[in-house]
């Protein structure tokens, strides 16, 4: 539904289903893990951005226990997945739909600590006056712009749709509500290709 009928666009309050189903106690159970939950990641990972951000502001508003135990929640998916699972050169990690999903769902647990947390954008003022022309420089055209590749260098990395959305910026958190390495998944960074990931 979420793919082709734009559910979501003409009934903002489907996004319910997503937030009673994650309120289940029992989604750590290997019956949910194998099936269900990789599912519904799926499903969510397909919500539009301004969902996602919706469901981000709840889970902050819920608190600092509520975004842990959906980060523990996804978490486990990534793990039980990539535990499960065998990759390799022609099976990348990278190519699993589930840990992808999961790992996207994880994204939003991510900014919902964020945007709980202590956050100081004072700094960012001070960066756009600094920021201005530089004795004249910004006036020059690049060997890049020349050749029309200024989309493939360009200076600053480009936002993230979910951080735009929401108005905020990890590098702006002081305290998140989940501490930054809850966010780590040892058992996904032991299978990822680093050369490969790179490139994608």
């Amino acid at each position: 539904d979420l793919d082709y009928l734009d559910v979501y666009e003409s009934n903002p309050d489907y996004l319910n289903v997503f937030v009673i189903v994650l309120e289940n106690r029992n989604l750590h159970s290997p019956e949910y893990l194998d099936v269900a939950l990789p599912q519904l990641c799926k499903a969510m990972s397909k919500l539009p951005v301004g969902a996602l951000a919706r469901l981000a502001r709840l889970w902050t508003a819920y608190g600092p226990a509520h975004v842990r135990r959906m980060t523990e929640t996804f978490q486990q998916v990534i793990t039980f997945t990539v535990v499960s699972n065998e990759y390799d050169a022609d099976n990348l990690v990278n190519d699993d739909e589930t840990v992808v999903a999961a790992t996207q769902c994880l994204k939003v647990a991510f900014y919902a600590s964020i945007l709980g947390g202590e956050v100081d954008v004072g700094h960012n003022e001070e960066e756009e006056e600094d920021g201005g022309d530089a004795g004249g420089a910004d006036d020059e055209l690049t060997l890049h712009e020349l050749l029309g590749e200024e989309q493939l260098y360009k200076r600053t990395p480009q936002a993230d749709p979910l951080e735009r959305e929401l108005g905020v910026r990890p590098i702006d958190c002081v305290r998140p509500l989940v501490p930054y390495e809850d966010f780590v998944n040892e058992s996904l960074n032991d299978v990822v290709e680093m050369d490969k990931d790179f490139t994608f």
